[in-house]
């Protein structure tokens, strides 16, 4: 009854967390199978944590990947930001990562423009970034895939996330809960203001945070924060309502702010990368 502030992750709390494949593209926009089997094999093999990314991507199945067996994998964290498996298939192995589209783009140096056509990553990059703000801009989140041809090798490490070949884009949508910025003026009424922690891009969470009725003129990011000495985040914690490109650690580091900054703290999350918040937080939901 005390909780004046209430942080909130974006996916399954203020949408609904029910994540559909909106588009599978090359990088000239052209619908794409390559890039919607490999990444139907990132997600079918790996054996991490379930996420709504993989399930939504495994939903809508795939025939063509019966030819293929998984060999090794490097899981997903919350620093690399992305996914690689090693499949064989063909008479040889392949490394396919998928992941966040910066740090996708990051490992690679070529990018495949169409069959058989394989150019130099800087000549196409300004082009799929556009892309990235362009689908961003809308609230549909967007994720890179690439390969790698890595001969006879069965097992992988993080090192040899390099010297990727960019595939294509995996375009996802998550609808915003109905009538939720209905509950977030009922809470505004009881006192109670509502911030908005992701780790998803500030495009993204500023369209959520706007369809939502939260005030997104400012957004604060993981790379703010690592800037900010906690003296000055105990002031921008309370002035901004929508933090995004956060990692689990900096969520937490939010949360500890506002409770220092006087105020009784809520967090609603169900992720993995939730549990240290809920845990900080005065309230965890």
């Amino acid at each position: 009854g005390g909780m004046d502030v209430l942080c909130s992750d974006k996916t399954g709390t203020l949408t609904e967390g029910k994540l559909r494949l909106h588009a599978v593209v090359d990088a000239r926009v052209r619908p794409s199978e390559r890039t919607g089997l490999y990444a139907y094999l990132n997600a079918s093999l790996q054996a991490g944590y379930a996420n709504p990314i993989d399930a939504a991507i495994v939903a809508g199945g795939c025939p063509e990947a019966t030819g293929y067996r998984k060999l090794d994998e490097e899981p997903y964290d919350f620093v690399r930001k992305r996914l690689s498996v090693l499949v064989a298939g063909g008479g040889k192995s392949l490394l396919v990562t998928k992941g966040a589209l910066a740090s996708v783009l990051e490992v690679c140096t070529t990018v495949e423009a169409g069959p058989g056509d394989v150019v130099d990553l800087d000549a196409m990059r300004p082009q799929i970034e556009r892309l990235f703000v362009e689908f961003s801009g809308q609230g549909l989140r967007t994720l890179g895939v690439a390969y790698r041809d890595m001969g006879s090798e069965t097992a992988i490490h993080k090192s040899h996330e390099t010297g990727l070949t960019f595939l294509g884009l995996l375009v996802l949508e998550d609808p915003i809960r109905e009538g939720i910025a209905g509950t977030l003026q009922r809470l505004l009424d009881l006192g109670i203001a509502t911030k908005l922690i992701t780790g998803d891009n500030r495009l993204v969470a500023a369209h959520v945070a706007h369809q939502s009725g939260l005030p997104d003129s400012q957004v604060l990011t993981g790379s703010d924060l690592r800037q900010m000495s906690d003296e000055a985040l105990l002031q921008r914690a309370v002035e901004v309502s929508v933090f995004a490109e956060v990692e689990p650690n900096q969520k937490e580091r939010i949360i500890l702010a506002l409770k220092k900054a006087g105020h009784i703290v809520g967090y609603m999350g169900d992720g993995i990368n939730d549990a240290s918040a809920l845990h900080a937080a005065d309230v965890g939901i």
